[in-house]
């Protein structure tokens, strides 16, 4: 796996915060060179308490983590990296080494109401509505509809009505898995193939 090193400062920091923030990180990227990846983690948990949730430090842990063979503490660290703004190398990690874990969450609050869309690295935002079932989605003045069926581990798909079959160019067999859950939104990765194709967040607005 090729290390990524990044230059990567979180703002509104002060002075001192930066500074020990910066040398934590630069001796996490000394520990990953060197392959000990105990100390990495130990100066990346450092540099996370002064920067909680910052997506690089996550993103470094994750990896360390997975290399010393505790892989599913590593793609819980990855998911919450890409959940915080994550980079394509973050997200090519985690689909190359974690595409069999499965957090396995709850996914009974978003199984009806009114919601929104948005692929990762793309400023579209779709809308949609559940409802006794099915999901309904317009665009472009069309009504496309399907059955969504779940799974027990609370993954889903999304079985196209027959009309909806007729409106589309192709229709490709999917899954989408839950990744993380946060208040009213969930992080998403869909599945085509048993090779992962996309990461995005749903969002319940009603």
């Amino acid at each position: 796996m090729k290390i990524l090193i990044l230059a990567v400062f979180p703002l509104l920091l002060s002075a001192q915060e930066k500074n020990e923030w910066s040398t934590t990180m630069k001796a996490a990227m000394s520990d990953i060179k060197e392959h000990n990846f105990e100390g990495a983690i130990k100066n990346l948990d450092r540099s996370l308490k002064i920067v909680p949730n910052n997506w690089s430090a996550l993103y470094f842990k994750g990896y360390s983590q997975i290399i010393l063979g505790r892989t599913e503490e590593g793609c819980s660290t990855l998911i919450d990296a890409i959940y915080y703004g994550g980079n394509n190398e973050t997200k090519k990690v985690y689909a190359e080494k974690c595409i069999e874990y499965d957090p396995q969450l709850n996914p009974e609050q978003f199984k009806s109401g009114k919601f929104t869309l948005q692929v990762l690295g793309s400023p579209s935002v779709y809308n949609f509505e559940r409802k006794n079932g099915m999901q309904y989605e317009s665009e472009a003045g069309q009504v496309y509809s399907g059955t969504i069926k779940w799974f027990e581990n609370g993954d889903y798909t999304i079985i196209p009505t027959e009309e909806t079959k007729k409106l589309m160019t192709e229709n490709p067999r999917f899954l989408t898995r839950i990744l993380k859950i946060s208040g009213n939104e969930y992080l998403y990765e869909k599945i085509e193939e048993e090779k992962q194709v996309q990461f995005g967040i749903i969002k319940k607005i009603d």
